[in-house]
């Protein structure tokens, strides 16, 4: 637009505002100085909200796992249009696309959680709301009912002050997690009828996750007999579980088996690593790993021969008779006679 007409465009408009400022005993030949000057600041503020980010506008499409977004255009300022003449029209200014920040959580050792660069800080929001999410990352991908929620973190509350919490909760949680979401449409924490569910992306780390997989993996192989996918699959699984599930949860009772079944797992993924690294004739590898095994789980029959094993085959008598009378303090320590027949499995 010519600078001339700018000028009388928004000359046009100061008058416009002026006569609207005036009261009913307005002098309209002189107007009011201060008048003009607050109808200037309004002119002005009004042109500054053109420049301002603006809520998107409704409809814009919700989140698709594992591909990119494209941000819905800004709602435009109400035109303020000149008497008689129609304002130019613009085209609606549009944001570049923008690919969805990757998430990536862990539960084994201690629960964290990062979204593209940031990690998440759990501290902004109070423990139950953090229980909350712990719990649906254990169910992600699954609904968890409200009820099952509310039973795990609010046991002894009424189930009237108990569904306040949960909604403060996931209120909570969507904030922390999603700051610059769209108002009522959350990506991550969903709700589906009565249910909520961690909704992540395809592309979304989960160690849980992670772990399971590797070893169907390494299950798969061995069957097939592929002993180097069989063997990379159980060390993959071993470096995602990084320590006890959730340990911060102590002796939840919702969390409890879950628990022993991923220990039972990494311990027994453990002692068959460290039996494939003595068939492939890596003793020293072997040893690394039945020491892992025992970490996990210090009861573990097989980890224990395995270890013993694992030194003789190293030409190290004195470390594999050092392991024995570890593993008979163990023994003695359960009431069980070292002497006797040796354990089966884990105790």
């Amino acid at each position: 637009m010519p600078g001339t007409d700018v000028g009388l465009w928004l000359l046009g408009i100061a008058l416009h505002l002026i006569q609207g400022t005036g009261g009913p005993d307005a002098d309209a030949d002189e107007p009011d100085t201060e008048a003009v000057r607050s109808s200037v600041r309004r002119l002005l503020a009004l042109l500054d909200a053109d420049d301002q980010p603006t809520a998107r506008e409704p409809g814009a499409h919700p989140h698709r796992h594992g591909r990119g977004t494209t941000a819905a255009p800004a709602a435009p300022a109400a035109p303020v249009r000149r008497p008689g003449r129609r304002r130019p029209q613009t085209p609606a200014a549009t944001h570049r696309a923008e690919r969805t920040a990757r998430v990536a959580i862990w539960c084994f050792g201690g629960f964290r959680m990062a979204i593209g660069d940031r990690i998440v800080d759990w501290m902004k929001i109070r423990p139950r709301a953090r229980a909350a999410m712990r719990l649906l990352a254990m169910r992600a991908g699954q609904p968890v009912h409200r009820e099952a929620l509310m039973e795990a973190l609010w046991p002894d509350v009424r189930s009237s002050s108990a569904t306040g919490n949960l909604h403060v909760a996931i209120s909570s949680l969507r904030g922390l997690l999603e700051p610059d979401r769209e108002r009522r449409q959350p990506r991550l924490v969903v709700r589906t009828g009565d249910a909520y569910l961690l909704n992540l992306p395809a592309d979304a780390y989960l160690d849980t996750l992670a772990f399971q997989t590797a070893l169907t993996r390494s299950r798969q192989a061995r069957s097939a007999g592929d002993t180097d996918s069989a063997v990379g699959g159980l060390r993959e699984a071993l470096a995602s579980y990084s320590g006890e599930l959730l340990p911060e949860d102590g002796p939840a009772e919702w969390l409890q088996h879950d628990r022993e079944m991923y220990r039972r797992q990494a311990a027994n993924a453990a002692a068959d690593l460290a039996a494939a690294e003595l068939t492939t004739g890596n003793p020293r590898e072997a040893v690394a790993a039945a020491e892992k095994c025992l970490i996990i789980d210090a009861c573990h029959d097989a980890g224990w021969h395995l270890l013993i094993r694992a030194h003789q085959h190293l030409g190290a008598p004195a470390a594999a008779e050092q392991v024995r009378r570890r593993y008979a303090a163990m023994l003695s320590s359960l009431g069980i006679d070292a002497s006797g027949p040796s354990l089966s499995g884990s105790c």
